[in-house]
Order: structure tokens, then sequence, then C-alpha cells
């Protein structure tokens, strides 16, 4: 069976994951709960979570958010998955895998899909994002940046590949953003805070009683410290009124973050996608690239 086929068969990654961590028959049958371009995740009805490692980026982040989740639990006022057991690269996982403990509940985005109460949750989002940016350096003692290209290398790399799949119309407003971005960048962010890093809807785990309360997030492979608008930008998927209700709710608990906030955060947002779109190029996964290529067009021509 070839790496390929493996992480496309629940039995067989079932039956490894059994023999790498020794498990017992409480802990199957193993369900698939999502697949995306960094691992395939699979969950268990006694609520273990198995997250596998697609490619060597995806280990680098998973080494990185065990040590990252061993510290936060005593730091942040809502739940992050507990680490149960990770194995390195073997021949069964050629890049790892990682065993957590399940947080119960709705993802937030689940939840809006069936309401359209969305300042409440979106309040619970900004408070949520103050919480986790009161951590400081000296709480996490030894944590290395997350490894990041610096923007004119994403741009560089990007380039290509939109010249060849973007019209010239679109590929102009996409020379025309990046321009606009790099000036934007230049005046920086001195006041450096501690950031999720990949702070979607689907990582904000919702309370399964009470919907207008965070129960956990997941996902903090990225997590860091530097500008503080990189929790914010994932806020945009959801919309600009979600966006601003976000930032109303981060502020009115203390929080700062300058003038035009909303605007400022719209126009780094195509770079999210932009990143993505480069991380999909350089683990070899044309699909996913043709995904994050449509997400970058609807983000520099919303609406």
């Amino acid at each position: 069976m070839t790496i390929s086929e493996l992480f496309k068969d629940d039995s067989a990654l079932a039956e490894r994951i059994r023999r790498a961590f020794d498990l017992g028959s409480s802990a199957l049958p193993l369900q698939r709960i999502g697949t995306g371009f960094k691992s395939v995740v699979l969950g268990s009805p006694s609520g273990l979570v198995f997250r596998i490692a697609l490619n060597e980026k995806a280990q680098t982040g998973h080494r990185r958010e065990c040590y990252i989740l061993s510290k936060l639990q005593s730091l942040l006022p809502v739940e992050v998955p507990e680490v149960l057991g990770y194995c390195e690269a073997s021949e069964d996982f050629p890049f790892g895998v990682m065993m957590q403990k399940k947080i119960e509940g709705p993802n937030l985005g689940s939840v809006l899909k069936q309401s359209r109460r969305i300042q409440p949750v979106a309040g619970v989002t900004g408070e949520l994002i103050l919480a986790i940016q009161s951590i400081k350096p000296n709480d996490l003692p030894g944590l290395t940046s997350a490894e990041t290209p610096r923007p004119e290398e994403t741009w560089s790399y990007a380039h290509s590949y939109l010249k060849a799949a973007l019209t010239p119309r679109e590929l102009c407003k996409a020379e025309d953003w990046w321009e606009r971005y790099c000036q934007d960048l230049e005046r920086g962010f001195v006041d450096h805070r501690f950031y999720h890093g990949d702070l979607w809807h689907a990582h904000i785990i919702l309370d399964p009683v009470n919907e207008t309360r965070v129960a956990g997030v997941i996902d903090w492979e990225y997590a860091g410290f530097g500008d503080p608008i990189v929790d914010f930008i994932p806020q945009m998927r959801l919309g600009h009124a979600y966006m601003t209700y976000v930032l109303e709710a981060y502020q009115a608990k203390g929080g700062e973050f300058g003038p035009d906030a909303v605007t400022w955060i719209e126009l780094h947002y195509p770079y999210r996608e932009l990143g993505g779109l480069c991380y999909c190029l350089e683990t070899g996964d044309e699909r996913e690239a043709q995904f994050c290529l449509e997400k970058f067009r609807t983000v520099l021509s919303p609406g």
C-alpha cells in the first residue's frame, strides 16, 4: 500500500493507530473527522482524537504543538487538547501521529450556520483573542518562532503560479493588492503579542449547552509571538459585520488595536490565502492549491 493509498483507507489507518499506541478495543472503531492539507484526523467513540501528519511541515508543527499544549492549559480560561501520546516517524506513519483528548462541543462555524445571532458568538471570539494575547513570553520559555517565510518570499514563490492561473485583470488586481500590502507592512507593529496563528472558526469549540461560551481551542501548531493582527484575519471568513463585532468586544474588554482596524485587517486577509496556496504548492497538493487559489480570488473580489 502506498502512502497516498494509506491516507485514504480509514480501516488501515485505524489498525496502524491501534498498533502504534497499543490500544484496546475501547478506542475503536475510528471514524474520520477531517482531512486537510496538513493532516488526516480520526476520532473514537471514547473521545480520542488522532492527528496524522501528511508531510514534513505538518510533522514539525505537531512537535511544536506538543510543547505548547503542555503549557497552555493553566494559562487560558478555555480548554486546550490534552496530548495523550505522540509517535515519531515510523514505517506505519512516515510523518508521525499525535493522540489527543477530544474537546466536546460544536465548532463555531457549525453554530453560525444554524443561527443568525452572530453578535454574541463574535463577542466571545473577541474576548478569546484578548485572553490569548495575555500570555507572556515568560509563560512559554524556549518557544521558538514558527517556521514562516518572509512575505516577499511567499509572493515570489506564488507569483508564477498566479500568472498562469489568473486572468490578466485578476493578476493586475493581485499585483495592486500586493503593492498596497507591502506599503502597509512598512509601518510594522512593535507591540508583539501571543497569537494562536490559525484561529479560524473550525478551531474554536463552543460549549454544547451554552453556545455563547467558548469551551476550547484546538490546533496550536502555529502559535507564537508577533503581530496581533494574525488572529483577527481568519475572522474575516465570516464577514465584515462579524469582524466588526469581534473588534468591538475585544476593545470593550480593554484590547487595543489602533484606528481603522477593520480596513487594516481586510488588507491583510488575502495574504493568509496566499500563504495557504504556497503551502500546497510546496507539498505537491495540486487539488488543495486550486481550492486556495479560488479563496484568494474571492477575497480579492468580495461580493
